[in-house]
Formats: structure tokens, sequence, C-alpha cells
């Protein structure tokens, strides 16, 4: 007994734990942060810094990822057969860097120009993280002694998972906060701390990469099996294409004047595996839109919750925190559960999965749905839109003429009327008070107005019905009413009010609530100076006390004149009116602010998006984790690379249907593109079940044999010795192969 004990201390010290793999892991947490942390904002910077509208900003999103998933494959290369894995990490993570620092310097406001140099920083950090995908993971595999330390490097594997999703998550939390919260470069937002931080981050993961050169177990570069693979291929092609009159089984025999029959067996067995990938890029179409009409989605929704404001790129962490929830269920208890039952083999979780990523784009269509109605009315092109805005004690009627039809509409006093879909010419207009007590205090001689007022193509415009010089007067303002929603979901609000004979010099309006303080700079109208036009401003959601600055010669004044309530999503004018000149409001001390609703406010609340998200979470368990475990079971050992490579190809290629649908742009509604790829997932998968139905499992069945006499006892090792035999889809009857899940081999599918 004691001579076991000391054997076992004395094998544990011949293998210690490799200090290397620290700096791996924190170097990965690091890189992790920054790629997350940048991503999780890059849709609302495409949007509202660069100025691409919503289709174009998801091309280049989608566009992004495509590339950071194509560019694996040539460092798997570089890593391989030229460089080796740690210059290849190295170089290119220098590069990554670069990228991020140019991402963040090119969105500070005159710089560099924006445009270009972000598109181009975006470009240099999809090569750096594409390339080091497929490369990190596997270099902290070589730290460890195998079989000896298999078990230090199955926990190995899920500390680099937890450090993958730990940086996810806070970066996924951060970086939105940073955006939004922080203002910088005279700018509402502060997207330069934002690519910032996981720059910083980025070069902090290549510091502690380096630092740990000297503990790291170098292997040189023997070569890369895609390599062989493709020409394996390419050659039986052209054999097949040149020896006609040759037979074989099958078509990849014809290489094998020149290649092994093993690696042709082999290259058979993942051809055989590939077919099932076909479908697959659908999935990740649907998948990947998490982080662009999602998070579009989030801006047009109420993230109000309490007394904080969720963020609509914040809302992407749902997923990995389900991730990190749901995984250990389904492995421990609903996987055990079906699989008693017969149900749910590999192929039917994988099936299942894509239909429920299908289902959760029904559900966003659902409540894309129920968003429409609160979305902006912009008039078509060649119309226009008048808000005729009461701001006298009684009610009047309003005719125009609009494409040779005579309209009459009745507004109450100081109320509003929307009138759209105008013809942007000169539109005829008259206007009459209707008679009643509180207009008699007006003494208006004249309660009449007649004259043209002319819009313009797709905008709107404030008219305002008002007294002057004892007259009735109507007034379009020069600026036009902001109708569309804000890109970053929060209310906007511009003010109108009329200079005031009576007092001199009136200064700009200031909005407090706490220690919030917001100010509207006045425009002076050209056409008239009767009525000052502030800025539009984007404010948070909440309640204001309402103040406007008096100056009477040197003195100035804050005059208290209301307060405002403003929601998130809407856009308001706000009509500062005069106690004086309305005498129904002279008795009235909160009174003197008419506020307009020009687009309603997000009335659906973000967190009915949660459902969404979890379907599809749920759906990535069962489709993604799945689908890596059955590759890797069902490739031969020797195909482990070709597979992985395979696998981010499918990503890359799902983002290019998202990429040919946006660009399309035939698709009027959004809701309607969230069921089109409900449909085409639910199509993909009647694909990928037929094709299940007709594949041949491989079992891994693990046989013993004698390996070399290890250690100064001289006790034999046993090791598995993997043998292949087939087994049937429909009836899974034997247990599912056996083997240790390389956690690294899915650590950038997103989460």
């Amino acid at each position: 007994m004691s001579s076991n004990n000391d054997a076992e201390i004395a094998h544990a010290q011949k293998h210690k734990y490799p200090v290397a793999v620290f700096f791996i892991v924190v170097n990965e947490f690091c890189e992790r942060f920054s790629y997350y942390g940048m991503k999780t904002v890059l849709t609302l910077y495409l949007r509202d810094v660069l100025l691409f509208d919503e289709n174009d900003s998801t091309v280049w999103y989608h566009l992004f990822s495509m590339l950071c998933y194509f560019t694996p494959v040539f460092g798997a290369i570089l890593a391989d057969t030229y460089l080796g894995k740690f210059k290849t990490i190295l170089y290119l993570s220098c590069l990554y860097a670069c990228g991020n620092v140019l991402l963040s310097v090119a969105s500070i406001p005159n710089t560099l120009p924006q445009k270009e140099f972000s598109l181009l920083g975006l470009f240099i950090i999809a090569l750096g993280t594409g390339g080091i995908k497929p490369c990190v993971s596997a270099f902290g595999g070589d730290q460890f002694i195998r079989p000896q330390q298999d078990k230090q490097l199955e926990q190995f594997f899920s500390v680099f998972y937890v450090a993958i999703n730990a940086g996810s998550l806070i970066s996924t939390f951060v970086t939105p906060i940073l955006r939004e919260d922080v203002q910088c470069f005279g700018s509402n937002s502060c997207f330069p701390l934002a690519f910032g931080v996981p720059a910083l981050l980025m070069i902090i993961a290549v510091a502690i990469f380096f630092s740990g050169k000297w503990n790291y177990k170098m292997r040189p570069a023997e070569g890369n099996v895609m390599v062989d693979v493709a020409k394996c291929v390419a050659h039986a092609v052209v054999r097949k294409i040149e020896h006609r009159e040759e037979k074989h089984e099958h078509w990849l025999d014809f290489a094998g004047d020149k290649f092994d029959r093993q690696l042709i067996q082999d290259i058979k067995q993942v051809l055989r595996v590939l077919l099932l990938y076909v479908p697959i890029p659908v999935f990740w179409a649907l998948f990947d839109q998490q982080g662009s009409r999602w998070t579009f989605q989030a801006t047009r929704m109420d993230g109000t919750l309490g007394v904080t404001t969720i963020k609509p790129d914040q809302l992407q962490i749902v997923n990995p925190l389900l991730i990190l929830a749901l995984v250990p269920v389904f492995e421990s208890v609903i996987y055990p559960c079906f699989k008693k039952c017969g149900l749910l083999t590999p192929l039917q979780r994988i099936g299942t999965g894509g239909l429920l990523a299908g289902f959760a784009f029904v559900v966003s269509g659902i409540v894309e749905l129920y968003l429409e109605p609160t979305y902006p009315s912009i008039p078509d092109a060649g119309m226009t839109q008048l808000n005729f805005i009461n701001t006298l004690p009684c009610p009047l009627n309003i005719s125009y003429i609009n494409n040779n039809q005579v309209k009459w509409i009745e507004i109450n006093a100081t109320s509003y009327s929307f009138e759209r879909n105008l013809n942007n010419q000169s539109i005829d207009i008259t206007a009459q008070l209707i008679s009643s007590p509180a207009c008699q205090q007006m003494n208006l001689t004249i309660p009449t107005w007649t004259g043209r007022i002319k819009g313009a193509s797709t905008k709107a415009f404030s008219v305002i019905v008002t007294g002057h010089n004892s007259k009735l007067d109507l007034m379009r303002m020069e600026n036009e009413e902001p109708l569309d929603k804000s890109s970053t979901g929060q209310p906007r609000v511009g003010f109108v009010f009329r200079q005031d004979d009576q007092v001199p010099n009136q200064g700009n309006i200031t909005l407090k609530a706490g220690e919030r303080i917001v100010s509207f700079t006045r425009k002076l109208i050209a056409s008239s100076s009767l009525f000052i036009q502030t800025d539009v401003r984007e404010i948070d959601a909440g309640t204001y006390d309402v103040f406007m600055a008096l100056r009477n010669g040197d003195v100035v004044m804050e005059n208290l004149i209301g307060n405002i309530t403003v929601v998130q999503g809407g856009s308001y004018t706000i009509v500062a009116q005069q106690s004086h000149f309305n005498p129904q409001l002279m008795n009235l001390n909160n009174n003197l602010l008419l506020p307009i609703e020009v687009t309603p406010p997000s009335s659906v609340h973000m967190l009915w998006l949660v459902p969404q998200y979890f379907v599809m979470t749920v759906a990535e368990v069962m489709f993604s984790v799945t689908g890596l475990q059955f590759s890797f079971t069902q490739a031969p050992a020797s195909m482990q690379s070709v597979m992985q490579a395979t696998w981010l190809l499918t990503i890359a290629f799902g983002n290019l249907i998202v990429i040919i649908v946006a660009e399309a742009k035939g698709i009027p509604r959004q809701s309607m593109e969230f069921f089109l790829f409900a449909g085409l997932m639910a199509l993909d998968m009647l694909l990928f079940f037929y094709l299940a139905a007709n594949y041949t499992y491989v079992k891994v069945e693990e046989k013993t044999k004698v390996n070399e006499k290890v250690g100064d006892e001289g006790k034999e090792t046993k090791v598995p010795d993997h043998s292949l035999s087939p087994i049937k889809l429909g009836t899974e009857n034997s247990k599912t192969p056996t083997g240790t899940e390389n956690k690294g081999f899915s650590d950038d599918t997103p989460m």
C-alpha cells in the first residue's frame, strides 16, 4: 500500500501541472474580452457613427463575422506548415492589437478618415482573431504530456472554456455602458472608449502571452493535414477526368497511385460527415443575427427597468449567461432522460436544435408585429407631413387643398393634429377660429388666416397656430420634426417657444432631474423672429423640471415653467407657452408647456426579447454543442483539424446568407424577414433529417492493447485502441462514443 502511494507521489512530481497554461488561459480571457466587447457595440457604431442604414450595417457586421470564420483555415495552415503555433499566435495577435487600436483611433471624430480606417481596422481584427482561433487551445494542449496528464488536460479545457465565457460576459456588460454612459469628444456617446478598452485588453493579452515564452513547450511545424486532404482530393478529381477508363468503387480511389490508402479512407469518412454539414450554415445565419437584427430590434423597445435602463446591445449578455446555466442541465438531466426513452440521438438533437432556432425567429417576428404600431410614420417620397399645433385657448377649423381635394379638420384648444402624406408642393390653407368665451379674451380682430405652406419630401414640419398683432397667424417652423426614433432608443426632445416682447433677451432652456442637467441651444427662425426653435437632443427617459433662462439687462434668472415626462423611444416637440398671452393659462402654475408626441414611445419592453434569446440558446446547446461532439467522435483522429476548419467555414457561409438577404432589400418589413428566416430554417431541417436518415453512425469501441512498459515497476499501461463499426441512425442501440471533449474545439463558437 505504501509503495503504491510512493509511486503516485513520484508520478505527480514527475509530471507537474504545466505553469505555461496560466499564460494561455489569461491571454484567452483578455482576447475574448477584446473580441466580444468590440463586437457587442459594432452594429450601433456602423449605424450611428459611420452612418450606414440598418441594412448596410447588417451587411458590414456579417461580412466582418464571415471573414473572422474564413481566416482560421489559413491560420491553421500557417501554424502547422510554416511558423508553428507560438509564432503564429504571437505575430497575428500583434496584428490583431493593431487593428483594435486603429479602430479605436478612427472612431475619434476628425482624426482619420473615419469610415475607411474603421473598416480597415475591422479587416485587420478579422485576420488576427481568425488566424489565432484554431491555434490557442491546441497550443495549450501541447503543454501536457499524453496520456499521463489526460486528466489535467481535461481540467485545462474546462478552465479555458470558463475564461472564454467570463471574458465574453464581462465585456458584453461593460462596453455598452462605456459607449452610452460616457460622453467624449463632444458626442453623447463614447465609442472611442468602448473600442479603446478592448484594444487595451488585447495589448495586455499579447504581453501576457509573450511573457510565458520561456515556459512553453513548442513543437515545430510538421505540416497540415488540410493541405494533404486538398491535394489528395484534387489529384483524385484530375485522375478521374483523365482516366475515365479506370473503374473504382469510390472516386477518391483514383488518388491511390500517389496517396496513402489510410489517408484516402479517412477522407471518405470525413466526406460522409461533411455531407451532413450542407444544411448547417442556415442555422448560423439565424444565430448570428443576435448581434445585428436583434440588437436593432432592441433599440426600438423600452429598456427601462426600475431606476436603471438596459442598453440595446447589452441584452446580448443573455446568451452566454443561459449557456453556462443550460449546458450542465442538458448534459446531466435532459439528455439522460431522453436517452432512457431511446430518443434524441446526436443527429436528432442537431435537427431539433435547428427547428428551435427557426421557432426563435417566429417569436422575434411576433414581437416585431407588436412593435410596428410604435414605429414612426415617415412620409413617402414626394410627400410631406404638417403638424398643426394650436397654442390658442380656443378651437379652430383648418381647410386645405391637397391633390385637388378639399379637407377639413378641427383642432381643439391647446391641441394638435398631424396631416400626413400631403403633396410636398405649396398647399393652400385657410384657418378660422371657432368662437368661444376664451377666444373673446384674445382680442383677435381678424380671426381668419389664408396662405400657402410648403413642406419637403419625406419630412415633417410644425405649423404653429398663434396670434400676432391682433390677427390669427400660422407659422411653419424652419427645422424639420424628429420623426425617426433615436438610434440609441433614448427619447428625442426639442423645444419651440414664442419670443416674449415683455421679457427681452430670452435665453436657452434647461432640463433638470436630480443631478442630471440638459441644456438646449436656441435657434432663431429665419423667416420670423416671433418663434424660437431649439436643437433636438437625445436625453435619458424620465421626468424633468423645465427652466427658461430670462435676461433683463445684466440679470439672468432661471424661470421654472413646468415639467415634462419623456419615455424611451419617443420623439417630442415641447411648445413653451406664455401665460400673459394665453389668458386660459394665467392661473395655472404647471401648464405652460404643450408636449407634442411626434413619434410614439417604445411601449413594448425589451425583456420581451428574453424568450427568443432563451429558445435560441436552447437551440445552440442542442445544435452547436452536439454538432461539435458529433464531428469529434465521427471523424478519424487524423482529420480533427479538417473537421474544425469545416465547422468554422459553415459559420462563415451562414453569415454570407444574411448578407445576401440583407442586400436583396426586397422585404418591406422586418417581421416578414424574421418569418422568412424561420421558414428557411424549417425547410433546411427537412433536408438535414433526410440526410441524417441515410447516415450510418461510426461507433468507437475501446479495446485495450499492451503499451510499452513504463516506470521503475515495469507496469503495463493500457491505452485505448479505437476501431470502427457501424450503427444505424434510428436506434442508438449502444453507448454514445466515449472520449474527452476538446472544449477548445468550440472556443469561438458564438456564445
